[in-house]
């Protein structure tokens, strides 16, 4: 079993759904949500809504999300503007992929992140249920 491989899935110490990148694990739902519900379902599996913090983790997430929705672990629900990463990863020094012109608030609701279409970021209502998710977590010890 070679873990430098970055696209490796690891089978024997997780189940299926679960791939290998850099260290960690990711899962991609086939289900949609809405990201309240989906941070749950993280923290239901010992993980969190992933949290994007370089270049390098951008593509491998969105070289698997092409066109679809994705919630991420980034949220500014507590503070309109003061975006902050689930896993308290500075996001004000930090990588960013928003679309042109986003985040945006437009209609002052949008407070969490999914990314979506060519991999950039979008601000969304957290209640909107139309976005799949993925969730991240270290390899087990």
């Amino acid at each position: 079993l070679n873990l430098h491989s970055p696209l490796i899935q690891i089978k024997p110490m997780m189940s299926r759904e679960w791939e290998y990148f850099d260290g960690r694990c990711y899962f991609f739902s086939i289900q949609r949500t809405s990201w309240v519900k989906a941070k749950t379902k993280c923290q239901n599996w010992n993980s969190h809504l992933a949290v994007i913090h370089d270049a390098a983790k951008q593509n491998f997430i969105q070289s698997r999300t092409r066109n679809e929705h994705f919630w991420i672990g980034l949220t500014d629900v507590d503070t309109e503007g003061q975006w902050r990463w689930i896993d308290g990863t500075d996001y004000n020094n930090g990588f960013t992929n928003w679309s042109k012109g986003e985040p945006n608030d437009a209609g002052q609701r949008e407070d969490c992140a999914q990314i979506h279409g060519a991999g950039e970021w979008n601000d969304v209502p957290c209640n909107y249920e139309e976005s799949f998710y993925i969730c991240e977590k270290p390899l087990p010890s």
